[in-house]
């Protein structure tokens, strides 16, 4: 079956200036052996596996689609924030020790659907708190996983500044 490549989207979306373009393929070669993502663009395979609370099984060498979506989203916003940054013509030591740490949680809502929470802890030890949250605020714009969440997932930001360090 073929779908049109616009077929899906709501016509709220607006059409975007593509500036980059990745390809990611998974596979279920056979029931033997865990799925395989492969990024086409870095020759980079991992090996897929269920967490164990949703009855997967230990595999050594393995992650879960939570995790690299959790590696996704909080490596996608430390990008934003040093652009967030940039834009304002920062100084880089400004975001010195900056830490983005990304809790993913998959759930069962009262339809029996799965659903996704994600908390994202920002730290930025070398600003006040008033200056780190309005990076983050900022940083949020250039974020494209933040963009897809908003309004979709449960999702939580929570900025530390120097005030908030321990």
């Amino acid at each position: 079956m073929s779908v049109p490549s616009g077929a899906f989207r709501p016509a709220s979306v607006l059409v975007m200036r593509v500036i980059h373009h990745e390809t990611v393929t998974a596979t279920l070669r056979d029931h033997e052996r865990p799925p395989e993502v492969d990024v086409h663009s870095q020759g980079f395979t991992a090996h897929l596996t269920l967490p164990i609370s949703l009855g997967g099984q230990p595999q050594p060498g393995a992650t879960n689609p939570e995790q690299l979506f959790g590696s996704a989203y909080a490596g996608c916003m430390v990008f934003a924030v040093e652009h967030a940054m940039a834009l304002a013509r920062r100084s880089p030591a400004e975001v010195a020790g900056l830490r983005i740490t990304a809790e993913v949680r998959i759930g069962r809502a009262a339809d029996r659907t799965n659903r996704l929470e994600v908390d994202l802890h920002i730290s930025l030890p070398a600003l006040d708190q008033a200056d780190a949250e309005a990076l983050c605020r900022e940083a949020t714009r250039y974020c494209p996983f933040h963009q897809a969440l908003e309004g979709n997932v449960d999702a939580t930001l929570t900025v530390s500044g120097a005030a908030a360090q321990p």
